[in-house]
Order: structure tokens, then sequence, then C-alpha cells
């Protein structure tokens, strides 16, 4: 195993096989080494991620696109001034490896801004190192409460719920707008992208 912490985003090589952290506590300049590669095994990777999911509290995990981004984003332009999450939450997204240094980076530093703890990025969106391979590496490996998960993917639900580490694990289906009637079949909640909003959004 060779995980690698403390990297700025210029000295990050990512590769077809690992995940990609950000402590976006650490994360004060764009430049700052807040960046972790972690590599080797399914369990090594859980090892570790669970290490940093730990480390700062996570409960929550939202994905990105048509989850997250309905907070931190107007169209495809991040906020300059996100409204802020409640505490203990991660971005969980894919991303592929050729845009992380772009499209990862201002994510990041947008989710800082709204409060955000962790960004959590895979290389891949299905199979090994995607998604689900991701959670069921992390799920076996983290005490405490069960985790939230709020993801738009009919697919990605249905299939981590369908594992042996789904029980570990809320899932919650967030319906993107004009997808209203594609409802995932495993889900433990169903909301709508103002529902999740409202749910996951601090107090004024």
């Amino acid at each position: 195993m060779t995980n690698i912490h403390s990297l700025d985003i210029h000295s990050l090589v990512p590769t077809n096989s690992c995940l990609v952290v950000c402590d976006l506590d650490a994360l004060v300049a764009p430049d700052a080494p807040a960046w972790s590669l972690l590599q080797g095994s399914q369990a090594e990777i859980g090892a570790a991620l669970a290490a940093h999911v730990s480390s700062k509290g996570v409960r929550r995990l939202d994905d990105y696109g048509g989850v997250a981004k309905s907070i931190l984003s107007a169209g495809d332009a991040y906020l300059d001034a996100p409204p802020r999450v409640r505490d203990h939450a991660a971005v969980y997204s894919f991303t592929p490896k050729n845009k992380i240094a772009a499209e990862g980076l201002a994510m990041a530093l947008c989710a800082r801004k709204a409060g955000y703890r962790l960004l959590v990025l895979t290389v891949q969106k299905d199979g090994k190192h995607g998604k689900v391979w991701g959670l069921r590496a992390l799920l076996p490996r983290l005490a405490g409460p069960r985790l939230v998960y709020y993801e738009d993917t009919a697919s990605v639900v249905d299939e981590l719920k369908a594992a042996p580490e789904g029980a570990h694990i809320e899932a919650v289906h967030v319906l993107a707008p004009g997808w209203e009637d594609q409802a995932s079949a495993r889900a433990d909640r169903v909301l709508t992208q103002l529902e999740y909003q409202r749910e996951v959004l601090a107090p004024d």
C-alpha cells in the first residue's frame, strides 16, 4: 500500500486505481497541501478512507451532481458564497483523473466555503474503484451510527443497497428535477431535491 498524504493539487498524480481525498479544513489556499492519494487493496483503501472520515466526524455523504451541486452552484458556475450545510458532512463524487486538477479543486474550494469537511473523489464511476466499490471498502471499517448517503443515480443506490455492506448505510435517493418517475427500488428513503436541501442546509 502506498498512501500519499499532504500533497498540493499540483503534486497529485491520480491513477485509474485510487481514491482521492481532500481535507477541506486544511485547504486554506488553492495550493495548500490538503490532498491524499489512497491506493492498494480494497481493504487498505477502505481503512485509509475510514481514518479520514472518522477524523472529521463525518456522518453524511453528499453526491455532487444532482445533489450537492444544487447547493454549491448556479448552473455550471460555483457560487462565491454558497449556503452553509449542517456539520459533519463530506462530498462524495466521481471525477475522471484528468479533471481533478481543475474541476476537483474548484469543487473543493466551494465545498469548503459551504462547511463540508472532506471531499472524496472516485476516478471511476462504476466497477472497481467506483462509487459503490469505495463505499463497500469504507463501511465495514467505520464505527458508530450509520452514515447517511444522498445520491441521485438510482442504479448506484440499488447496487449499494443490494450489497452486504448496504445494511450499514442509509441510502437516500434524491430525485433530480425531471426524473421524479425514476425512483430507486431499494433506497431507504426517496426525496426531491428541495426536500434534500431542507434536510442538509444549516439554519439561518
